[in-house]
């Protein structure tokens, strides 16, 4: 009997081994002949020999089945950068480091090619330089990813009732309770207002990049109308208004005109 009982475990053993590796090979089957990881590798083929536009559409095939990584943008825009189309390379960029901030990665990299890639842009229009505090509290609220603001926000949400529930019950503590349960408020509403902060920085709103090797704004949706100025590839704007196949956009310099849709597109 224990001989028939040890020859039942070998054998059962011996099939869930079998099975445990036919998942395996499935599993690896099916990572290996993903097309879209085949077109992402095929792509880094192009780019390290120099085949920047082949490179270029095949990172753009992979956007468009909804892959959103910033290796995938930074990718793109280092290989917009290298075929000459400065408008492509800043929008990938940009749209590399919003999903980095996002994540709370490293950003060191994307934003200096990011400067690289706005160099090349011919007449960008001047903005004001932003105010010090501006500047310090962006980069304060991009410290940690927004993840992890909303973790500390809802972690301060649960110590906020735990205080609160504390103070009820204490009565010789209760003024210092108070005074505790008093900052616990504040923290909440600092924490909200970072985290706010945060996701409107990574998820700007109707900001966009001409993309466009060159566009020109008019006054008016109709181009008929008299022409403001020519865009570069590049310029970033914000869309205020759309109709048709027309868009309202305004510069950094907060000149405003109309441009045609094509030539610009949302981050």
């Amino acid at each position: 009997m224990m001989n028939r009982n040890g020859g039942y475990t070998g054998n059962w053993l011996m099939l869930c081994g079998i099975v445990t590796l036919l998942l395996m090979g499935l599993s690896a089957t099916g990572y290996a002949t993903d097309p879209v990881l085949a077109q992402f590798s095929r792509a880094n083929q192009y780019f390290q020999q120099k085949k920047y536009d082949s490179a270029l559409q095949l990172y753009e095939v992979c956007m468009s089945r909804g892959i959103f990584s910033p290796d995938l943008y930074y990718n793109a825009g280092c290989a917009a950068f290298e075929s000459r189309q400065p408008g492509k390379a800043v929008y990938y960029f940009k749209k590399a480091l919003l999903l980095a901030q996002e994540k709370g990665l490293p950003t060191t990299d994307i934003e200096h090619n990011l400067h690289l890639a706005e160099q090349q842009v011919k007449e960008m229009p001047e903005a004001l330089p932003p105010l010090i505090f501006v500047v310090f509290w962006h980069r304060f609220v991009h410290l940690f990813s927004l993840n992890t603001w909303m973790l500390l926000l809802v972690m301060n949400v649960w110590l906020g009732v735990l205080l609160w529930m504390m103070q009820r019950r204490a009565k010789r503590t209760r003024l210092a309770m108070k005074y505790v349960f008093g900052a616990s408020i504040c923290s909440l509403l600092l924490l909200v207002w970072i985290t706010v902060s945060a996701y409107l920085s990574t998820h700007p709103q109707n900001s966009a990049i001409c993309i466009a090797p060159q566009s020109a704004l008019y006054t008016a949706p109709d181009s008929q109308s008299q022409v403001i100025m020519q865009l570069y590839g590049g310029v970033p704007c914000k869309i205020l208004d759309t109709t048709g196949n027309w868009c309202k956009i305004q510069l950094p310099n907060h000149s405003s005109g109309w441009i045609r849709a094509d030539a610009v597109k949302l981050l």
